[in-house]
């Protein structure tokens, strides 16, 4: 398994990490058989009114991207977000679950309708619906880690 990229922050100098985001995109279609966020640009799934985030995979699962949504309900900035592993997102009490959802998307390729409870930056807790995690494949089938995908969360 190679790692995903560390990215920088989505700004129009880096046509808002369009080549990345397109290759989330296509992984998506690749392994669920469906498209997801259709027409949309880079530009407009940064500032989408959904969080779309990614880590790279590996040992420690850093974060590499997540949009405007994702940073605003995590309550950081991008160094922060990019510095954080994967399994930091829950609370210690939901550690387990997650490892449970994430051996399943190892196992199967990508869950659909999970909910878990996440935990911000400042540590503010809220309960994610209805998510899509999903193995991010290239299309060798070499996997470069894994995303998320969802609109409705609930503050706790």
């Amino acid at each position: 398994m190679s790692l995903g990229p560390v990215l920088r922050l989505p700004a129009a100098e880096n046509d808002f990490q369009d080549s990345f985001v397109q290759k989330v995109l296509a992984s998506h279609a690749r392994v669920t058989g469906r498209t997801l966020l259709p027409g949309l640009t880079a530009r407009e799934i940064w500032s989408g009114d959904f969080a779309l985030l990614t880590h790279r995979g590996g040992p420690e699962a850093m974060l590499n991207y997540g949009n405007r949504f994702a940073l605003d309900l995590w309550e950081c900035g991008w160094d922060q977000f990019i510095a954080t592993p994967s399994s930091a997102t829950a609370p210690d009490e939901g550690c387990a679950a997650r490892a449970q959802t994430m051996q399943q998307v190892i196992e199967t390729g990508f869950v659909t309708g999970y909910e878990g409870c996440r935990i911000s930056r400042t540590g503010r807790l809220f309960l994610i619906q209805d998510v899509t995690i999903w193995r991010l494949l290239e299309e060798s089938g070499e996997s470069f880690g894994v995303a998320a995908f969802f609109r409705r969360y609930q503050r706790l």
